[in-house]
């Protein structure tokens, strides 16, 4: 398996918009069905929001470069640059660990 990290610095103030730009855009929906995505996690930097991490758990380095191919997500890349605080480039991939480990309660889910 493998999971992937984007960190994301958003303008000051934005962390929220961030957050609801990859709900309205359903970017952890369409990552979901995507094969081999299983997982998708949009988590804030506490306290004041100052970085947004994106992580989500893959089958595989294929699937994860499977997704970075799909429909919508370069253009996901290029409208959520106004909301990042250092514009000028594209939203490039992840970084890619592979998940040595993984240790898991069944039947739990955790929502905020």
């Amino acid at each position: 398996m493998i999971r992937s990290v984007l960190s994301l610095k958003p303008k000051a103030g934005q962390s929220q918009e961030l957050v609801r730009f990859f709900e309205a855009r359903k970017i952890p929906e369409r990552a979901l069905a995507s094969p081999g995505c299983l997982g998708v996690e949009i988590q804030n930097l506490l306290p004041d929001g100052e970085e947004v991490l994106v992580t989500a758990l893959w089958a595989s380095v294929e699937s994860y470069r499977t997704w970075l191919c799909s429909a919508g997500r370069h253009e996901d890349g290029v409208q959520m640059l106004p909301l990042l605080a250092e514009e000028g480039g594209v939203v490039g991939p992840a970084r890619l660990y592979e998940v040595a480990r993984l240790a898991t309660h069944q039947n739990t889910s955790v929502s905020r």
